[in-house]
Order: C-alpha cells, then structure tokens, then sequence
C-alpha cells in the first residue's frame, strides 16, 4: 500500500465512503448528460419554428409588406432574423458543450477516486460541484468532507 507506515492498514470506513463517492460521481455525470436532452429538443423545436414562421418574425420585427423601413443599425428585418437564428444556435450549441464537458469532467472524477489518484483534481472538483444544485452541491460537500481527512489523502499519497 502506497503512502502507509509498515503495520499501517487503509481504514474500511474511507474505502467504502471512496466507493460511495465514486457512485455518486458517475450518477451525477448521467444526470448532466441526461440536461443536454431538453436543450436539444427546445433547440431543434426553436430553430424549426425560426424557419417556418420566418416571413412572419421579420414582420413583426417590422418588416411591413408597401412600407419603406429602414433600421437604424443597417439591417433589415431579415438581416435580424438572420442574428436571431445564429444567436439561437449559438446558445444552444453553447450549453450542450457545456453539458457534454461536464458530465465527462465528473465521470473522469469518479474514475480517479476509484484509482485514488489525483487528489486535488477530485478535491477541487468537490468545491465546483457546490455550485450544481441541489445534488451536486450534497456530492460537493461529502466529498469535500471525505478528501479532507488525513487517512484519505495517504490513500492517494499526498501525505
């Protein structure tokens, strides 16, 4: 065992608390990638309706069928139902990134708590999870909690 004194052995209690943390982790990482499916349907349900009722967006961005418009910033209403769209998509492809990463972020944490390797990474990662209510910020805290202790951290070596 790496990290302990000769006569020293790994207490039951840490490598079950380890394993628990290293379900959780992976629960929580399903349950990210599990966010992204909604984004993707509200995406794909936006951008249809943006190009089915598109005449009638850019009408009602001011668009008026005989009426001579012109738009203060250069573009015309269809020149702002174009932008619409890039921002829509833009966000959207933002956010299912940001869910993809996340859930391989936390499934990698699960895997090193699992090999009890890289201690701050894990640690760190505990404090991030705080801000992902509500389990993220229970799974934040116990692990937290757990990583902290002197007989976990000889676990994965660092002291």
């Amino acid at each position: 065992m790496k990290g302990f004194r000769l006569g020293e052995r790994p207490n039951a209690e840490d490598a079950e608390h380890l394993s628990a943390l290293s379900i959780g982790h992976f629960i929580l990482s399903a349950v990210a990638l599990l966010g992204v499916v909604p984004t993707l349907i509200y995406g794909v349900a936006g951008a249809k309706l943006v190009d089915e009722f598109g005449s009638d967006l850019s009408m009602a961005m001011g668009n008026i069928p005989g009426q001579p418009g012109a738009d203060p910033f250069g573009g015309g209403p269809d020149a702002m139902l174009q932008d619409l769209s890039t921002l829509l998509t833009t966000m959207i492809v933002a956010l299912v990134v940001l869910g993809v990463v996340s859930a391989v972020h936390l499934l990698v944490v699960g895997v090193k708590i699992r090999q009890r390797r890289w201690w701050t990474f894990c640690y760190l990662t505990g404090w991030g999870e705080c801000l992902m209510f509500p389990f993220g910020t229970i799974l934040g805290i116990f692990t937290i909690i757990v990583l902290s202790r002197s007989s976990v951290k000889r676990l994965f070596g660092v002291e």
